[in-house]
């Protein structure tokens, strides 16, 4: 795996490995061909001084000729395979960082709706959508999948249209190995989870709570981190009741972008391997992007966090608060 065989040409991502860090990379210059929506627009940015005519969002309902053809969708009122009318559809990455084992998940035909901002069936829809998609991609062999949401340029998002991508690895990611690791070293020597432990103590650092609950970590590695995880110990995240997780989710992600004033920011999911050997409660870490990783960071796998998790709770539970009372008063008018 440390020897690079992949063509400089070829679209087909390697999955190598550092042999003196242990650190996994996966090299994939295929994926420098996709395109990088315009803001606002969908389409692919043009050089400078350029005159072109924006091109098509390929993501945005009656476009679906320009990707792959479908693994699945939604068609709440019926319809052919690859033709309008779907809610939330599902399509090989045409830029995959490994052949085969990377999937695009479109939220909404619309250009423009975020996850939080789908109404309540489509929501549900949707994270039964990320289930059944991580299901797939273990059943199929994977060691693990990795679902993640890039919301805005600073997170390396390329193209506009809100989407999810599920990449399947043959190998445990490196930090879900890390994880895994804790998890275990924590079971042997205090016999409890680590996660459970983590949430019974966040104290001021609660943010929500429920049949999930969200926290800022103590030792958060972005300003306004957020987790979110099932209160009761639950290893794998297709076990979620997907209205329950939908919920909490929206409200996770509205307090995110109200506190951040709508700043870019990374999500994943992390769930249990294909095969799990030990302890393991899956959860969502919410990773605003404030700011950029600098040279410290890289070289030491260190973060630099400017504002204390304390603060950054109170910021999310007064967004969350105010999403709550904006809701309330609107059950009152109806």
């Amino acid at each position: 795996m440390d020897q690079p065989t992949t063509d400089a040409t070829s679209p087909r991502g390697e999955l190598r490995r550092n042999p003196v860090s242990g650190k996994l990379a996966i090299i994939a210059p295929g994926r420098a061909a996709r395109p990088h929506g315009a803001p606002g627009t969908g389409a692919q940015a043009a050089a400078p001084g350029a005159e072109t005519t924006p091109a098509p969002c390929p993501f945005c309902g009656g476009n679906e000729a320009l990707t792959p053809p479908e693994v699945e969708a939604r068609r709440p009122e019926g319809g052919a395979p690859d033709s309008p009318g779907w809610t939330v559809r599902v399509v090989p990455n045409k830029y995959p960082a490994l052949a085969g084992m990377h999937e695009v998940i479109l939220h909404s035909p619309i250009h423009d709706v975020e996850l939080e901002d789908l109404g309540d069936d489509d929501l549900t829809a949707a994270i039964a959508c990320y289930q059944r998609r991580i299901g797939a991609q273990l059943d199929a062999g994977a060691a693990a999948a990795t679902l993640v949401v890039n919301r805005g340029a600073g997170s390396g998002a390329s193209l506009e249209h809100p989407h999810a991508q599920l990449f399947a690895t043959p190998v445990v990611p490196s930090l879900l190995q890390d994880e895994l690791m804790e998890f275990d070293r924590h079971r042997n020597r205090y016999g409890t989870c680590v996660l459970c432990d983590e949430i019974a103590g966040s104290g001021e650092r609660l943010v929500f709570c429920g049949e999930h609950v969200a926290w800022t970590p103590l030792a958060s590695r972005f300003s306004h981190e957020l987790w979110l995880a099932p209160a009761a110990h639950v290893a794998d995240v297709r076990d979620a009741d997907p209205a329950l997780l939908g919920g909490a989710l929206r409200r996770a992600l509205v307090a995110v972008r109200t506190a951040t004033a709508g700043a870019p920011f990374n999500l994943w999911i992390h769930t249990a391997p294909a095969v799990l050997r030990g302890a393991f409660h899956w959860h969502i870490e919410i990773a605003p992007r404030l700011s950029d990783i600098a040279g410290f960071e890289l070289g030491s796998d260190m973060a630099i966090v400017d504002v204390d998790p304390l603060a950054a709770a109170a910021a999310l539970r007064e967004a969350g608060g105010a999403l709550r009372r904006r809701q309330n008063d609107r059950r009152r008018e109806e």
